[in-house]
């Protein structure tokens, strides 16, 4: 059980509302509960996946680290698409939308500090 101030809480509260929003814009009506369940179990590897990429490091083992979590959060958006089509969920579509929008973040941010070095 985590405490109601933690920074993990936090940071999962406030994307979770986010989400939400967003969906209720593009028009797919979801509960936070419904967010929850879908994103919270992708949002600690995207959290490990950005520590790993903006860790200043030049060991290989972080290098590796690092392309297996991209593979990994890049077979997930895919497989969450691939089940929004097949379902015909929005939710599920937009899920796998923000998970490829992480995806690419992360991937921009080791191309600009590849570029910086």
């Amino acid at each position: 059980m985590e405490k109601k101030d933690t920074k993990t809480h936090l940071i999962n509260e406030i994307t979770t509302t986010g989400l939400q929003t967003a969906a209720k814009k593009l028009g797919a009506s979801a509960s936070k509960a419904q967010i929850r369940k879908g994103v919270s179990k992708n949002i600690s590897l995207i959290d490990k996946l950005l520590r790993v990429v903006l860790i200043k490091s030049k060991d290989s083992s972080k290098r590796v680290q690092r392309d297996i979590e991209f593979f990994g959060l890049g077979v997930i958006a895919a497989h969450t698409f691939y089940r929004g089509f097949k379902k015909k969920k929005r939710l599920l579509i937009f899920e796998g939308i923000f998970l490829t929008a992480a995806l690419g973040g992360a991937l921009l941010s080791t191309q600009f500090k590849a570029v910086k070095q």
